[in-house]
């Protein structure tokens, strides 16, 4: 009952494009699309990489974020993942399903996502994969997109979650950020 009523009322929230004629406005909407699903591709690369910096660009700096296991404020959320992440020998964010609605300098975003985290092959406990769905609140800033709001909901999930301690990995896992690329 509650998903046909989801679908039913998602019908009423899209956001068309401009008419074909209006060549500019056409142009400004593409641009702000892609800009906006950009965002989810910067998101999952700053998160695999534990680059921090790149992260901050993905959010305003006033976010909140709900449903995670590191809720709460921006600062709040970046610091779990940093304190989290390394525990594993790797992490792979992919976008899958994407819902875009914009209105002005507003937008909101659904993404369905999986998140795998593996554990190294010696390791006594499974890899995870995670399935979320991100409903995110997005305003304009200056010439870019920032997400003010995330609710995340965890749809499923293979593994243990959440992981267990079972001490220090021992593989050495390096944030590694864009300006440190491989040549």
């Amino acid at each position: 009952m509650e998903r046909s009523r989801i679908r039913q009322a998602m019908q009423f929230r899209s956001s068309p494009p401009p008419p074909a004629d209006d060549i500019a406005a056409t142009v400004a909407w593409l641009r702000d699309r892609e800009l906006i699903k950009d965002i989810y591709s910067r998101y999952a690369y700053a998160v695999d990489s534990i680059d921090t910096d790149l992260l901050r660009t993905v959010f305003h700096p006033d976010c909140v974020i709900v449903g995670t296991m590191e809720e709460g404020t921006l600062d709040d959320y970046i610091d779990g993942l940093v304190a989290s992440l390394p525990a594993y020998e790797a992490t792979m964010h992919f976008k899958g399903n994407q819902y875009v609605e914009m209105t002005g300098d507003t937008a909101f975003v659904e993404s369905w996502v999986l998140g795998y985290h593996m554990e190294a092959a010696d390791s006594p406990i499974d890899s995870l994969l995670l399935g979320l769905r991100y409903q995110d609140d997005l305003i304009r800033v200056g010439d870019d997109w920032r997400i003010i709001r995330r609710k995340a909901t965890r749809q499923f999930h293979e593994g243990p979650f959440p992981r267990p301690y079972i001490g220090e990995p021992p593989y050495p896992r390096k944030a590694h950020g864009s300006s440190e690329r491989d040549a």
